[in-house]
């Protein structure tokens, strides 16, 4: 991940029985392009998908807008991470 990157998860409620559909669109799409920051993981409950981007904000902006136009989605949500930490960071800050 560059230092120009956010990182943004957005929640996915869509149609019933539209996971297929949904799954290929996004592929078709190519929203996730970094097979190692990036993901879409299925779920029960609330919310039916989370996507996981990581990019810089503008690329970020362009899927959020993309994936909006999908027929397949009934409600999105999104959450855009302001500071980003990994396992090292957290450990020191634990142990100060």
């Amino acid at each position: 991940m560059s230092s120009q990157d956010s990182r943004a998860y957005i929640l996915v409620q869509i149609q019933p029985g539209k996971e297929k559909e949904f799954e290929d669109e996004v592929s078709s799409k190519r929203l996730i392009v970094d097979s190692k920051g990036e993901r879409m993981d299925s779920f029960h409950g609330s919310f039916d998908f989370v996507i996981v981007l990581q990019k810089p904000m503008k690329d970020i902006d362009a899927a959020i807008m993309e994936l909006r136009k999908s027929p397949f989605i009934r409600k999105p949500e999104t959450l855009i991470c302001f500071d980003m930490f990994d396992w090292e960071d957290i450990s020191v800050r634990l142990n100060e």
